[in-house]
């Protein structure tokens, strides 16, 4: 880590650290400035990156790995706000080491086991994390765990999940764990679209497919929906700011639910708002299944 220094190693010091182009990252830590991406999110992620390799650092050799929310945000899942923690290092400690330093929540446990290094630093197994989140409502576990796995670069298969809840049974947090895993579904893209399939369920309406490929012979193409019906013929799209920010993005998507249409679909779209207020959709979609043909059990 040649762009992180130790103020024991003598170089860098709090007399100098600035005249070396350094800045503090946490008590006897410094660190040059890291090159942030135009993406907020991704900005955020790589400064609080840097930000724990410090503090890992700072603790290296004592056995430390990375615990809870900041282990599942190195590991790149997207977390629920309640759940998530930017401005903290969360470390599974052994033993009785209690590490005392500002910006760091320590949690005891008797060995923790590192299951690989992400970008240099120690995680556990992701399903371990997923136990460590506290204060979670069973629907966020479920957006969690559809994290673990996602469509792309997924971190875990659904076997493997309930293998490793197996193995940890009756350590604090799997009991919430297996009761979200009932509701978890393989191949999603975002924390937000399984947000809104678990809103559609609860609602009494059938569980949607996931990115549900449709052929349209017209155009000779294949469009994947967020969340699709297959037999009704009722999809449902998710529109974040992405969309309504990038004005050829929107072009496409209009022409893409025009094909979708013309092909027999009826297509429900869903906006960051109406998720707030979730019956502002689920009466267009269950009109929809309904007209195409649904009945309720």
């Amino acid at each position: 880590m040649d762009d992180i220094e130790l103020a024991r190693d003598g170089r860098v010091t709090y007399r100098n650290f600035r005249h070396l182009g350094f800045e503090k990252v946490t008590w006897g830590v410094y660190s040059q400035p890291v090159p942030l991406p135009d993406d907020v999110y991704e900005g955020r992620r790589a400064r609080f990156l840097q930000h724990v390799r410090c503090v890992m650092a700072a603790y290296g050799g004592e056995g430390a790995v990375l615990y809870g929310a900041t282990a599942l945000q190195v590991l790149g899942v997207a977390l629920p706000d309640s759940v998530q923690d930017w401005d903290n290092c969360h470390l599974a400690v052994p033993g009785s080491s209690r590490p005392r330093r500002k910006s760091v929540v320590p949690h005891r446990l008797k060995q923790p086991a590192v299951w690989r290094e992400i970008a240099g630093l120690p995680v556990m197994n992701p399903v371990d994390h997923w136990t460590q989140l506290r204060g979670a409502t069973v629907d966020e576990m479920v957006e969690v765990g559809d994290g673990l796995v996602r469509r792309q670069h997924p971190l875990m298969t659904l076997p493997q999940v309930k293998r490793r809840l197996d193995e940890l049974s009756g350590a604090p947090g799997v009991k919430d764990a297996r009761r979200a895993l009932r509701w978890v579904v393989p191949g999603t893209d975002s924390l937000y679209e399984t947000r809104v399939r678990t809103v559609l369920v609860r609602a009494g309406l059938p569980v949607p497919f996931v990115n549900l490929p449709v052929a349209v012979e017209s155009v000779g193409r294949v469009y994947h929906l967020d969340l699709g019906y297959e037999k009704e013929r009722v999809g449902v799209e998710f529109d974040g700011l992405v969309h309504v920010a990038n004005q050829s993005q929107m072009r496409l998507d209009a022409a893409r639910r025009r094909d979708l249409q013309d092909a027999g679909w009826v297509i429900v779209t869903i906006t960051a708002d109406q998720l707030r207020n979730p019956q502002q959709f689920i009466g267009p979609i269950r009109r929809a299944l309904v007209f195409q043909g649904w009945h309720r059990p």
